[in-house]
């Protein structure tokens, strides 16, 4: 007699492609805020938008994800959905941005701890968090590691 089980694959699904005028290797935060905000608009964004880049040993840009949408001052983001789209990429790192439409760059309490958790978590996983960014309107921006935070 025999027993039904499921088999199961997993992908990643491009869902669309472009060419840009970027760079492809990260080597300061403001080379990513210009793919972050090229790609996914995080400075044009009228509600808090949490994104995601993954690296291969290299620094090569793998991917660009929109991670979670939010409200006008919050965005939910887990380690559960950064990491699973970093495994799927088989990042060696990533760099993390979210948006402020208000335009302040200051990081909020919520803002440290999701950073200091998912550092955690990378160091667990052996993905590093090379970066989070603060993105405010046109190219203003703070980087928790340049502010220490990381």
């Amino acid at each position: 007699m025999g027993i039904n089980i499921q088999k199961f694959s997993l992908r990643v699904v491009k869902e669309s492609g472009g060419r840009y005028d970027l760079d492809k290797t990260i080597h300061m935060p403001i080379e990513a805020v210009w793919i972050f905000n090229e790609i996914v608009e995080l400075n044009q964004r009228t509600e808090e938008v949490c994104a995601m880049i993954t690296l291969d040993v290299r620094n090569n840009v793998t991917g660009v994800f929109e991670v979670s949408i939010g409200s006008v001052s919050s965005s939910i983001v887990t380690p559960r959905e950064i990491f699973k789209r970093a495994i799927l990429q088989n990042a060696d790192s990533v760099i993390l941005a979210h948006n402020h439409p208000s335009g302040s760059l200051s990081p909020s309490s919520n803002d440290i701890d999701i950073t200091n958790k998912l550092v955690q978590t990378g160091k667990i996983m052996d993905i590093d968090v090379v970066d989070h960014l603060i993105i405010g309107n046109d190219d203003n921006y703070i980087s928790m590691r340049s502010e220490g935070i990381i």
